[in-house]
């Protein structure tokens, strides 16, 4: 059976390429390092590391354990922050992704009601795109996203949980002969001037999609990851912004500005996902519960 201490030394090594910085990381004696791994390679019956002057290199057999020493590490790790989570002794701290365009009226919800109902609760919010969230969270940098729905590969990785749709809109100034329309035919966008979301976002993949399904070129000028911005060059520069909006709310800084749905909606769903097989803090369920109570009553 391996001994876990000696796993989480030798994933020290591998850390820092360096048995003397991973006994000071460790606060344990050099010897003692280079005695665990010694006794690793003598137990498994490979080689896993390689010294020289210019450090510590892993075999390809220390790689290949490597996987699943983390693999257990990790494992462990997370057993014992359940444990301690459903003890009620951890401390309530959940890392959070959310999209920009999701911000409101989520996290005026959330600081203004739930953190209230939970005073001890800590909540590390990161804003950005799906794409984004979805490595986070599968790397395990963040507990939960909330944001749009990530399509296969991806997906399989997740746990899914459905909150509601999102429509994409044109932005105008209302000047704009297109802002007379009630709804827009995605071919005269080719006649535009746009300013689309950042690359990894749900909208831009979407918008690319139909743009090709229409055989429209667009002149994207500018790809934004801040709404407030996209509004002002429509504002200023009579450009066309690209948003989504989420059912029964208004695009938050946009004020003053038209917006208006596309002639075929180009629709996509929302919620939250996290990582399959990953524990999720009680906290997380619990702002899970409260979203979704909240965004019924409103109407979201």
């Amino acid at each position: 059976m391996l001994n876990l201490k000696r796993l989480q030394y030798l994933d020290a090594v591998y850390q820092y390429k360096n048995f003397t910085q991973a006994s000071e990381a460790l606060y344990v004696s050099q010897p003692a390092i280079s005695s665990a791994v010694q006794a690793l390679e003598e137990e498994l019956g490979v080689r896993l590391v390689v010294r020289s002057s210019k450090g510590v290199t892993f075999t390809y057999e220390g790689e290949q354990f490597m996987i699943w020493a983390r693999r257990i590490l990790s494992t462990c790790e997370a057993a014992e922050n359940a444990m301690r989570d459903l003890a009620g002794t951890a401390e309530q701290r959940l890392r959070l992704g959310i999209s920009h365009v999701l911000t409101n009226p989520i996290v005026p919800m959330i600081f203004s009601t739930f953190l209230r109902e939970h005073p001890k609760a800590q909540i590390y919010l990161n804003e950005g795109s799906m794409n984004k969230h979805v490595e986070m969270v599968t790397g395990e940098m963040l507990d939960l996203a909330y944001n749009a729905f990530p399509t296969a590969p991806e997906a399989e990785e997740l746990e899914i949980i459905p909150m509601g749709t999102m429509e994409i809109h044109a932005v105008l100034h209302p000047d704009h002969p297109l802002a007379r329309l009630d709804r827009i035919p995605l071919a005269r966008l080719g006649e535009e001037k746009l300013i689309m979301m950042d690359a990894q976002s749900k909208v831009k993949e979407l918008m690319s999609r139909e743009f090709e399904r229409h055989q429209v070129i667009p002149d994207i000028l500018f790809n934004y990851d801040q709404v407030l911005c996209m509004a002002n060059l429509v504002r200023s520069c009579r450009y066309v912004g690209i948003i989504s909006v989420a059912q029964g709310q208004q695009a938050l800084g946009c004020e003053g500005l038209a917006i208006r749905p596309f002639e075929e909606p180009v629709v996509f769903d929302v919620g939250f996902f996290l990582k399959k097989g990953r524990y999720l803090p009680k906290l997380g369920w619990e702002l899970i519960r409260f979203i979704q109570e909240n965004t019924l009553r409103g109407g979201t």
